[in-house]
Parts: C-alpha cells; sequence; structure tokens
C-alpha cells in the first residue's frame, strides 16, 4: 500500500506538481529526438526555423533533394502549408539492396501564422535544399508594445 505523504508547516506543497511539470517538460524536449514523427519509410518532416525581423516573418525549411518543381506552397486563411513529393523514378531491375534510406514519398508541414501578415506579397525563394519564405508583415497591424506604468 502506498503511503501518502503529509507535508509539514515549511515544506513545498507544490513539489510534486513541480516535478511532474519537468518530467512533462524533459518528455516534450526527448519528443523531437523521437522517431514518431516519422513515416514507416524512415523520413521525418523537414525540419524548420521560423524568425521574427522587424518587417517579415521568415520561415527556413530544409528540403534537400527535391527540386523546385516538385514544392507546393499554399496559404489558406492564416495557415501556411508546405508539401513536396519525391518520387522514385529509378529502375530497380537488377539491384539488389541490402539497405535503403533515401526517402520516395510526401510530405506537408503547416504553420499558423499571425494576423498581422501581408498575404499578397510572400515571396518564396529555394536554393541548395534550403526553401525561405519572407512574410511581410502589415504596417499598421505590426506589433506594438507599450510600457504600462503600475499606480
Amino acid at each position: 500500500m502506498s503511503e501518502i505523504k503529509k507535508y509539514e508547516r515549511g515544506s513545498n506543497f507544490f513539489e510534486p506538481f513541480e516535478t511532474l511539470k519537468r518530467e512533462i517538460e524533459r518528455l516534450f524536449d526527448d519528443f523531437g529526438t523521437l522517431d514518431i514523427f516519422e513515416n514507416s519509410r524512415g523520413f521525418a518532416m523537414p525540419n524548420l526555423d521560423i524568425y521574427e525581423t522587424d518587417k517579415d516573418i521568415v520561415i527556413e525549411a530544409d528540403v534537400p533533394g527535391y527540386d523546385k518543381k516538385d514544392i507546393n506552397i499554399r496559404l489558406d486563411d492564416d495557415i501556411l502549408t508546405i508539401s513536396a513529393e519525391k518520387k522514385d523514378d529509378k529502375e530497380d531491375k537488377g539491384r539488389n539492396y541490402i539497405k535503403r534510406e533515401r526517402y520516395f514519398g510526401k510530405f506537408e508541414r503547416s504553420i499558423r501564422l499571425p494576423d498581422y501578415i501581408d498575404m499578397e506579397k510572400i515571396k518564396a525563394k529555394f536554393k541548395d535544399g534550403v526553401l525561405k519564405i519572407e512574410i511581410p508583415k502589415l504596417p499598421e497591424k505590426a506589433k506594438k508594445s507599450k510600457q504600462i506604468n503600475i499606480d
């Protein structure tokens, strides 16, 4: 039978919750290194960097091995979706693979964008396996900040 720990004066009542929180955060930190997002052929979604400048929101995605013509970028309301498909068009006759790790197939990755973007001026570039999407901010809706004084 488990014993319930009695908290005495001076002990931290929230300690078990803090421990649980740390363990959950550790689990989610490790989540990115697990193969759970890989499909059956071993391909994980492309890695993304998303950052903000004064004028733009920038998304950089690693999509090595894809041709520009194979990549599709779509914006529906505030959801930007990057998808691509790579077909295995090589003839396999006479090949007896010992190991095959190169991925052929399709992926799709969606990102929710803030409401202060200029949908009409989005630009995308593809070079050396990196897709770079520049999303301009609307000047009138760009983030503003103000220090609030406490009375």
